[in-house]
């Protein structure tokens, strides 16, 4: 299986191929504050939009039961959709493959944004007038349960990258 890591790189050459700034999270983006670690993977701008993303690596299932149990660093909003995903998992409503990918598009990358400012700063090149967009990047095989996570949250699909790599992003708001 492949590597985080190698991932990560596929991820970034593929947002680069398609004409997008691409900003590391662990690299680019220095955190600030109490919870400085919790920052997203990487911020990719194009024009005037700039999109918080997150990656999940092959080795990062969305069955995950840790996907799912409620971590200091959450957000109350966050902390809410992992309860609500758990809930409809257990109820038969919906299924663990497309839950947990909810959990990272409803929870996770919404968080993200709401702590622009507070855990990390947009990069001084960014416009302040930038509208805030959304990114999530897998891998290819988990490909339909994002597109059906996708259209669960209701979230309109802006772009969707998929050079060939083994990698996909959906970039969204």
């Amino acid at each position: 299986m492949e590597g985080k890591e190698e991932f990560y790189k596929k991820v970034e050459e593929a947002l680069k191929s398609k004409g997008y700034d691409y900003y590391d999270g662990d690299r680019d983006i220095p955190g600030k504050g109490r919870q400085h670690s919790n920052k997203p993977d990487y911020i990719a701008v194009k024009g005037n939009k700039v999109y918080i993303g997150e990656i999940k690596s092959p080795a990062e299932g969305p069955k995950s039961g840790s996907w799912r149990q409620i971590q200091n660093s959450d957000t109350k909003e966050f902390a809410a959709v992992r309860m609500d995903v758990a809930k409809r998992e257990r109820a038969g409503i919906l299924l663990p493959e497309i839950g947990g990918h909810e959990i990272i598009i409803r929870g996770q990358i919404a968080d993200y944004v709401r702590k622009i400012g507070i855990n990390f700063d947009l990069a001084a090149s960014v416009s302040r007038n930038a509208k805030i967009m959304m990114a999530y990047s897998m891998p290819e095989s988990e490909e339909r349960n994002v597109a059906k996570a996708l259209e669960n949250c209701k979230k309109k699909v802006y772009e969707k990258i998929n050079n060939g790599n083994g990698s996909v992003t959906y970039l969204f708001c």
